[in-house]
């Protein structure tokens, strides 16, 4: 069981604090700077750009600091004067001292950020506080005059801050106000935030964002007036479980083809499909996107669910969604990702005639089991290690499958990892033989899911992304070719997308380490989707 990012190591450090936040001091004949309030920024490392925050109270007199790259989080600063027309934040360490000093420069706070003997620079904004209501109001999507479609939502894949897609481009950025009316849009998706992009509001009297202004950089801006679609909070039974979602129905008019939207692994609500639930609602189709059942306002245990389990929920949604007047019946089809093309095919197979077609992205057609062993294969050649490393690696990963799949081999998975764990720093130790993940994978490691797809018969398309370290294409698409031979389907098509990570991210190598750099999804994405859609709900 190999953590999601092998190689961030960045450790904690219990704080004995001492800090200063500083304001102008009296007789200098200058005005205290308005520094209370939530700051954003960049700060420059040696070999990475890490976003920074500093959350300033109304006062002056007190702070958090955040810098997850030196591992603080939340440090409490506390205020002390200076000589100088500098802020300053400060604070000391078990072993080093922080020190965070700059000027205003316009609506820049400008410094340096000093640890120890290290030395970065940084650049940050001061956010402006939209309250939930106001966020509320800028969620959804905009199209312009010659049909462009654009999405504000939720991704909570990278924080709970809203993003922007522009389905043209690909351009994706997480948003911060820095006014009522205008926000920053970050160059990449968590750091660097600068250069950043803008975004422009138009605000009815009564509130309500009608249309936007983004302007990126290298594109003309782009006008767009808000689809005036509509969230409806839905609940509806799963067995013994309650499922709770959202139902995100159209601007046209009813009734509506419609897709229910299928998780990922892990504990994921609705929150997740924000970029998706907006892009089809702007192409004409009702998105149902729910909390997977343990989370959010869903009721049950993720953990307890084997895929069969998890395929039921997503039936039931199904049939929520087909029982309702502004849903056409015929044309309910299912969009997933990731441990959803793992789900789709047993839902397909048990409800064969309710699935009217389905969009596969990033879905594997091995068993759990041999996908985990291919994403550490990748990601380890993604970080650089040389293939000699990669093969120890590999050889552990199975070692520790061999101890959850039978709960036996437990000392030779030991004495493997304290034979290499000083040559691979790199090396995870191992969980223990109960920890509850065990139990977990143990119902899920060996599907395969091969002889579901040699059922389904309905049209499907699979989307592949090259780089994709998760579910390479090369190992993943061939089994599934198969199973559709099998089933006779000829309506099932793929694409392999240049450049695609597991998220469809535009990418380098394809690995978890650079996901919070990228700042667009690949070329093609949404539109071979909006393409092949239309086809099938004519």
């Amino acid at each position: 069981m190999a953590p999601t990012n092998l190689l961030n190591r960045c450790g904690r450090n219990r704080v004995a604090v001492f800090a200063a936040v500083l304001v102008l001091p009296a007789g200098c004949g200058k005005n205290v700077p308005a520094i209370g309030g939530v700051w954003i920024g960049d700060a420059r490392l040696p070999g990475s750009v890490e976003r920074f925050e500093v959350a300033v109270d109304s006062t002056g007199a007190s702070a958090k600091f955040t810098l997850p790259g030196w591992g603080l989080d939340g440090v409490d600063l506390a205020r002390a004067p200076t000589a100088s027309d500098s802020i300053e934040f400060s604070a000391v360490l078990e072993h080093d001292a922080v020190r965070l000093r700059g000027t205003l420069d316009g609506e820049h706070w400008l410094g340096e950020v000093t640890r120890g003997d290290a030395a970065a620079p940084f650049d940050a904004r001061q956010i402006y506080d939209l309250s939930d209501s106001e966020w509320g109001a800028l969620v959804g999507t905009y199209g312009s005059a010659g049909g462009r479609l654009l999405g504000i939502g939720r991704f909570s894949e990278f924080g709970s801050r809203p993003v922007i897609v522009d389905y043209t481009t690909g351009r994706i950025g997480p948003l911060y106000p820095v006014s009522r009316k205008r926000l920053l849009v970050g160059h990449s998706l968590v750091a660097p935030v600068f250069p950043a992009d803008s975004l422009e509001l138009r605000i009815t009297p009564g509130g309500e964002v009608e249309g936007i202004r983004f302007d990126q950089r290298g594109q003309p801006p782009v006008e767009a007036s808000r689809l005036w679609t509509r969230d409806e909070e839905v609940r509806f039974a799963a067995g013994s479980v309650t499922l709770s979602g959202t139902l995100t129905l159209p601007a046209s008019q009813p009734p509506y083809p419609a897709l229910v939207l299928v998780h990922g692994s892990n504990a994921l609500t609705r929150d997740v499909f924000g970029p998706w639930t907006r892009f089809f609602a702007g192409l004409g189709v009702a998105v149902l996107s729910f909390d997977k059942r343990g989370t959010g306002g869903s009721t049950g245990d993720w953990k307890q669910a084997d895929f069969h389990a998890l395929a039921a929920d997503v039936t039931a949604a199904v049939r929520f969604l087909a029982a309702r007047s502004e849903i056409r019946a015929d044309a309910v089809g299912l969009w997933g990702a990731s441990q959803g093309g793992w789900i789709m095919p047993i839902v397909a197979t048990e409800a064969p005639g309710e699935i009217a077609f389905m969009i596969v992205h990033a879905g594997s057609g091995t068993t759990v089991r041999e996908q985990g062993v291919l994403y550490l294969r990748n990601e380890l050649r993604a970080a650089g290690l040389p293939e000699e490393s990669i093969a120890v690696g590999i050889r552990y990963q199975l070692l520790d499958d061999q101890v959850t799949a039978s709960d036996s081999g437990w000392s030779e998975l030991l004495h493997f990892y304290e034979e290499h764990r000083t040559g691979e720093s790199w090396l995870w130790p191992p969980q223990p033989a109960d920890d509850w993940f065990r139990t977990y994978y143990r119902m899920l490691m060996d599907f395969d899911p091969a002889p579901m797809w040699q059922r389904v018969t309905c049209p499907v398309l699979f989307l592949f992304g090259e780089l994709d370290a998760n579910v390479p294409p090369t190992e993943s698409w061939p089994p599934i070719e198969r199973a559709l031979l099998v089933a006779r389907n000829d309506r099932a098509s793929h694409a392999v997308l240049p450049k695609a990570n597991h998220l469809f991210l535009e990418a380098t190598t394809g690995g978890r380490d650079e996901y919070p750099r990228l700042s667009h999804f690949a070329p093609d994405y949404f539109a071979t989707m909006a393409e092949w859609l239309a086809d099938q709900v004519r």
